[in-house]
């Protein structure tokens, strides 16, 4: 009879848990430091990491200029050596006091 802690440490489920996503979060405000402010983790799958961006144009900036040393900064760092590819898209969100 297996315990239930062993059986469960031992499943690999798709995608990072919330402590590497808080990881992925910070790493991401290191390497953009303040320009951070307009950024979120969007997902993390199989070795793509896709980030969030506030404005369409700063998407379209760092998708065609900004892509390859973003991923060579972030391959860099402790973790993160499986990834394999950074892809930037639109999104939309509120932020309190801001329109």
């Amino acid at each position: 009879m297996h315990r239930l802690g062993s059986i469960l440490s031992q499943l690999k489920l798709p995608g990072p848990g919330p402590l590497q996503l808080r990881q992925l979060q910070d790493a991401i405000a290191g390497v953009f430091g303040v320009g951070a402010a307009g950024l979120r983790l969007s997902s993390f799958r199989r070795g793509r990491l896709v980030i969030e961006v506030e404005s369409a144009a700063r998407a379209f900036e760092l998708q065609a200029f900004a892509r390859g040393a973003l991923l060579a900064r972030l391959k860099a760092m402790p973790g993160l050596e499986q990834l394999t590819e950074v892809a930037f898209k639109n999104g939309a969100w509120k932020v309190h006091g801001r329109q």
